[in-house]
């Protein structure tokens, strides 16, 4: 049950066991997938770093080989997006950033 759980939530973009935990409550595809079982976060945790850590690769794999005999996937095309976007969230570095491209004067330090 978790192992299909895990790679559902994996398949959907879902990584972190707390977002897991709160499909399994809300979700109709998890809840079914689970039979109704509700593990929570430190369950779904222990049982991916303690049962999955080396085994996940493996699992992918297969499901990937069964998908593609099956005719869902075609293993044909085959592209990885690998495009890095800098973060503009921190003011402070924008800040940074105005003064290196000599826009601004540079921040003066105040002692107290």
């Amino acid at each position: 049950m978790m192992i299909k759980v895990i790679v559902y939530a994996y398949s959907q973009g879902m990584f972190s066991c707390r977002q897991m935990e709160k499909a399994l409550e809300e979700n109709i595809h998890f809840m079914w997938l689970s039979g109704g079982n509700r593990p929570d976060h430190r369950t779904i945790n222990r049982f991916r770093s303690d049962k999955l850590k080396g085994l996940i690769k493996d699992v992918f794999t297969e499901i990937l080989i069964l998908l593609a005999e099956l005719g869902h996937v075609k293993l044909e095309d085959y592209f990885v997006d690998g495009t890095k976007i800098e973060a503009n969230a921190n003011r402070v570095s924008g800040q940074a950033k105005m003064v290196i491209n000599g826009h601004e004067k540079s921040p003066k330090m105040v002692s107290r």
